[in-house]
């Protein structure tokens, strides 16, 4: 297993495809990351029909109208349809976007004989019990040369109940930024700080005083990803945003998630890429979280059954009358 430094708290790991193994996958459970350089496809789809970036547009189109619904655009000014955008004859686009396939049941199953990649690497998972979610992920993005870099959905984590997600690159190159969270680099530091004890030996795994007045959680790491490679990467515990950089041919990839548990649902709730928001810490009743002058651009959760704020209305000192967001 090969590693890379990025920063002086910590290693993210690294491993050639040929050479993936069991200690990579340990490696992904103590980091949450792992980068596997030139993943070849499956040996066992040669002779079949395969799946390249001209086709998805015909996959696009071939979808049923929920899936449609998915399409998503990450990045800031595309305002082209989906045929326009994913047509790979239109070179002078820029923009980067996502769908999902997940209610398309055929479809799905078709794509997944022509994918190059469906599954981890056996060699790294063994007997793992490895299972996928309900849904392929497509993300698509175009930059031309001689433009700036491109940058997609900004820096996020995900809500998700999940393992991690591998994202395959099949067309082209893309960066991840990513950057531990604070429960991340604490259950590191547990981890490894353990199993280095065993040997007499401990590890360090994050200090301050390598970036005087900087805080831990601004350490970040650039992955590239080229085509053929994956990154494994819980999203739920590493901030993330990715970039597209400039290039001739559209940078495309697909994921998918995994749980490393048998009691995944055949079906699950139709996922999607909004942004959210949500509280870091515990919030007193009736604070109020913002009014309708300064709301969030993004999607506010909803529950019927146990909401933890209400919609309410408020007088400012002249008299007038407004909308706010209230903690329960």
């Amino acid at each position: 297993m090969e590693e890379y430094a990025r920063s002086p708290s910590f290693r993210i790991p690294v491993a050639d495809a040929k050479d993936v193994s069991l200690s990579d996958f340990e490696a992904y459970r103590i980091f949450q990351a792992l980068h596997i350089r030139g993943a070849g496809p499956d040996q066992k789809r040669e002779g079949r029909a395969g799946f390249e970036g001209s086709d998805v547009l015909s996959l696009f189109d071939s979808l049923d109208k929920d899936d449609k619904a998915s399409w998503c655009v990450e990045s800031t000014g595309i305002t082209t349809s989906p045929a326009d955008f994913l047509n790979t004859a239109t070179s002078n686009l820029r923009g980067y976007c996502s769908f999902l396939i997940q209610h398309s049941k055929d479809v799905k199953q078709d794509l997944e004989k022509r994918l190059p990649i469906t599954r981890l690497p056996e060699s790294m998972v063994g007997l793992t019990s490895c299972n996928h979610g309900p849904c392929i992920w497509m993300f698509f993005g175009k930059n031309p040369i001689a433009q700036s870099q491109l940058e997609g959905r900004p820096e996020h984590t995900d809500s998700v109940s999940h393992d991690g997600t591998w994202h395959y690159q099949l067309s082209g190159t893309k960066v991840w930024r990513i950057r531990a969270t604070e429960e991340l680099q604490e259950s590191i530091a547990i981890k490894t700080n353990r199993s280095q004890s065993k040997t007499g030996k401990r590890k360090r795994v994050s200090d301050d005083s390598d970036n005087p007045g900087e805080p831990r959680s601004k350490t970040y790491y650039d992955i590239e990803c080229k085509e053929g490679d994956i990154i494994l990467l819980n999203t739920r515990l590493w901030w993330h945003s990715t970039f597209v950089p400039p290039q001739a041919r559209p940078s495309i990839s697909y994921a998918r998630d995994i749980y490393f548990r048998s009691d995944v649902p055949d079906e699950a709730p139709t996922l999607g890429n909004l942004d959210g928001t949500y509280a870091t810490e515990d919030i007193e009743s009736d604070t109020v979280l913002f009014t309708e002058h300064g709301m969030p651009d993004c999607e506010l959760h909803r529950s019927k059954d146990d909401p933890n704020c209400r919609l309410v209305e408020l007088e400012d000192e002249s008299g007038d009358s407004y909308m706010a967001i209230v903690s329960s």
